[in-house]
């Protein structure tokens, strides 16, 4: 009679919280956030294979293999990967099975797994969470900041910190519930794509107000003739109310998004223009 093992949801929660406690801490060069991963699965593969010794030590060192992704949208591969070692422990005990042939099979296949989602999964937590959504909470609270407001820096951080959680504990059990088909069923799911669409409309609106009510460029050159002079910052407003700080953003977005130029080089070329024309009296 053979004995099933199975991981509770307290315990993939406990190893996830130690894995994303961890995942940005215990880093090195040569595995970067291996030793991260490897810490959030040592309570599961110690519960999976505690009573065998020799397939506790292939599970340590299976996850010791390389490992990089960004932490939150890495929480799915944690789940997919404590759903993977479930099975394994489970095939591992049954009869006619097991061997080292079947033990590098499987090494093979989670560290696939591991390496075929990691790429996508930081791609789309850099891009979605770090490049959309953070800077829409930190719109919200800019406003009370520049009002005096001490508490604005600890509201974005805090906001910003539960958006996280909240998301990663979602990945994590739905790719443990899911396993290796998660990925997919969790990217194309109906309420992941409105997600991913609705954050990034949003993103736009948010940004153009923040650019319109932050980035501020004015002319104080005069058109002088027969009749007078007058200011040209007046002729602009009558046409185009700030016109001169949107020219601004779509040059600058253009030189990022088409020219590529550098984020640094952009920043001192501002303070560079803006020096010179406070100089000769332009801005």
């Amino acid at each position: 009679m053979t004995t099933t093992k199975q991981l509770t949801k307290q315990d993939v929660t406990k190893g996830w919280l130690r894995y994303y406690t961890a995942q940005g801490v215990i880093n090195c060069y040569e595995r970067l956030t291996t030793q991260g991963f490897l810490f959030g699965m040592l309570p599961i593969v110690e519960k999976l294979y505690g009573d065998d010794k020799d397939q506790l030590r292939k599970a340590y060192l299976r996850h010791l293999r390389f490992y990089n992704s960004e932490a939150t949208w890495g929480s799915l591969i944690f789940g997919i990967v404590c759903s993977m070692e479930e099975e394994h422990a489970n095939d591992v005990i049954a009869p006619n099975y097991g061997g080292e042939e079947s033990d590098a099979e499987f090494d093979e296949l989670i560290n696939s797994v591991k390496i075929g989602l990691m790429g996508p999964m930081a791609g789309i937590g850099d891009s979605l969470d770090m490049a959309t959504v953070r800077p829409i909470i930190l719109s919200l609270f800019i406003p009370m900041a520049a009002a005096g407001s001490a508490w604005a820096g600890i509201g974005a951080l805090l906001a910003f910190t539960i958006y996280m959680v909240v998301l990663a504990y979602y990945l994590l059990h739905r790719g443990y519930s899911l396993g290796r088909e998660s990925a997919a069923a969790v990217l194309h799911s109906a309420s992941m794509s409105k997600f991913i669409n609705t954050i990034g409309v949003v993103g736009m609106f948010m940004m153009g107000g923040l650019s319109a009510a932050n980035v501020k460029m004015t002319t104080k050159l005069k058109i002088v003739n027969d009749a007078g002079s007058w200011a040209l910052q007046n002729t602009l407003d009558a046409i185009f109310p700030k016109l001169l700080p949107l020219a601004a953003v779509w040059l600058i977005y253009y030189l990022i998004t088409k020219k590529k130029v550098k984020y640094t080089t952009i920043v001192f070329g501002i303070i560079v223009i803006s020096i010179v024309c406070c100089f000769f009296g332009i801005m």
